[in-house]
């Protein structure tokens, strides 16, 4: 199932691919995601060209239910072959979270912090440490709201553990929460900036009772 579902996947990013000319003009982004626990609620619904996808957790397969995780290929790099980045990295991580197990944010231990309106949401995915921050009013952009540091863990036999370094004293390597962010050093992660596209623009993110709801439009340049 998993294999027929991946085929689909691709034959359908494949269209996307070749009736966008590799790339939209705009990209639509609408997401749910309950950062207290596993939901049914949670979900990403984005849109790019012909194609529009409401997707959400499958917990029967332990996958996204509409692909989301392969489709967003078209979005996520320029449409040539170099496959250079067209958004933050760190955006595609973000907008996955809701497509997938509660136990991936939670072993990322993905925080949202509050201060007013404003929201800084911070996750280590896979070696790679995440700070997203909003402005006063809950709003951030693809050229500058994303920072990230990689590197912070190494993959050992499959299992991600934080570096010496980076590690929290007496803390525990298996453990992202136990990153010490004040030993980070965080660079800007936008599209490449040889990228024959770019998706920019401002996305508005808020939190009601635990939920981050994040929406906006991307615009390709």
């Amino acid at each position: 199932m998993k294999n027929i579902r991946l085929f689909t996947a691709v034959s359908l990013l494949a269209v996307l691919l070749v009736s966008c000319g590799g790339n939209s003009k705009k990209v639509s982004i609408e997401l749910s995601f309950d950062t207290k626990g596993e939901s049914a609620s949670n979900y990403l619904n984005w849109s790019a060209g012909d194609l529009s996808v409401k997707d959400g957790f499958d917990a029967a397969t332990g996958a996204s239910k509409a692909q989301t995780t392969t489709l967003f290929d078209a979005v996520r790099y320029d449409g040539t072959e170099a496959k250079k980045a067209a958004i933050p990295g760190s955006l595609r991580s973000l907008v996955l979270f809701p497509v997938a197990s509660y136990s991936t944010a939670e072993g990322d231990n993905f925080t949202v912090t509050e201060n007013g309106k404003q929201l800084t949401i911070t996750f280590v995915h896979r070696g790679t440490a995440t700070q997203i921050t909003t402005d006063a009013n809950g709003k951030f952009n693809t050229t500058d709201s994303f920072k990230i540091a990689s590197g912070v863990a190494d993959n050992i036999g499959g299992k991600f553990l934080i570096k010496d370094e980076f590690l929290k004293e007496g803390g525990n390597k298996a453990n992202m929460a136990d990153l010490d962010w004040s030993k980070v050093s965080l660079t800007a992660d936008t599209a490449a900036p040889d990228a024959a596209v770019k998706y920019n623009g401002e996305l508005t993110a808020s939190m009601k009772d635990g939920v981050l709801s994040v929406k906006g439009t991307l615009k390709a340049e």
